[in-house]
Formats: structure tokens, sequence, C-alpha cells
């Protein structure tokens, strides 16, 4: 099964993600990203924050983007 990484990006600085995770296919990385990116906006709408500008660049075991999935399409999905 080939493995995803999920990179955050944001205006400042990306943040490699350096284990990944394994899925069958990129419906599957696309799910993960809206939610995960779901999860981690929740935490600065908590804090009275609106979505931000951060994104992920999903990559795979090559190094090749896959996905560039910005935090805030996961608010449309």
């Amino acid at each position: 099964m080939p493995r995803y990484f999920f990179h955050i990006k944001d205006a400042v600085e990306t943040i490699r993600d350096e284990e990944g995770i394994e899925f069958h296919n990129l419906d599957e990385v696309r799910e993960e990203a809206t939610e995960s990116a779901r999860e981690m906006m929740s935490e600065k709408i908590r804090e009275g924050h609106g979505p931000d500008s951060r994104a992920f660049i999903v990559t795979d075991e090559q190094g090749r983007v896959v996905l560039n999935f910005p935090f805030r399409d996961a608010i449309h999905d």
C-alpha cells in the first residue's frame, strides 16, 4: 500500500511529515486531509480565529506532490 506524507505549509514555514500514512488511493488521502484540517481548524476557531492560510502539501513516497489541500477547502466538503 502506498505511503503519503502530509506536510503542513503556512505563510511562514513548512512542517514536514517524516512518517507518512498508508492509504489505498487518493480518495482516502483527500478524506484524511479533510478530516485532519477540520480538527486542526476547530482548535483555532475555539480560540476565536477564523480559517487561516495553512494547507496540506501531500506527497507520495517519491516526493511528488499528489494533493495541495488548503485547510479552508475542508469547510466546503
